[in-house]
């Protein structure tokens, strides 16, 4: 929570902390403000993982058996702005590997943006979990986050690979 806490102390939008679980995302932790965008996530919920930053990023450093599972399958529309092209939200895995972050524009909830980064092991592989800002149109740039999005994945990845035996 520290790491969650600093970020939201650093940017004053709403900030998330979520796992991969089959073709979902599943908010463990969430930080919101007088700020905070109308989101519909909520701490236990889920979320369809094609359709949100935390879902693509966790997906990008997912392996390949379970990037194509989700690639292969439906993608829902859940707004007019969701990726259901399993080709265009490939390259946006792509694109999230060389970045070190996905983003979200409307994709989800019309109205929100969002940008994420992974929580890498040592090894670099696959996250473990992945850390969002989101904020809403208009007043939020996702972009302006990356590099304290990213600082704060780090961070926390480290510190959980120093507990670890």
């Amino acid at each position: 929570m520290p790491f969650l806490q600093d970020l939201y102390e650093r940017t004053h939008e709403t900030v998330h902390l979520g796992v991969l679980e089959g073709h979902e995302v599943v908010y463990v932790a969430k930080i919101g403000g007088h700020r905070q965008a109308k989101a519909p996530s909520r701490t236990g919920g889920r979320m369809p993982v094609h359709c949100t930053a935390i879902g693509k990023v966790l997906l990008a450093h997912a392996g390949e058996d379970e990037q194509v599972a989700v690639l292969t399958a439906p993608l829902e529309r859940r707004t007019p702005h969701t990726v259901i092209a399993p080709g265009l939200l490939r390259r946006q895995l792509v694109k999230a590997v060389e970045t070190g972050v996905a983003y979200e524009r409307e994709e989800s909830t019309p109205g929100l943006l969002c940008v994420a980064a992974p929580v890498l092991p040592p090894d670099g592989r696959t996250a473990v979990a992945a850390i969002s800002v989101t904020g809403p149109v208009g007043r939020f740039r996702p972009e302006s986050h990356a590099n304290a999005i990213r600082a704060a994945a780090t961070a926390l990845g480290s510190a959980l690979a120093r507990r670890r035996p």
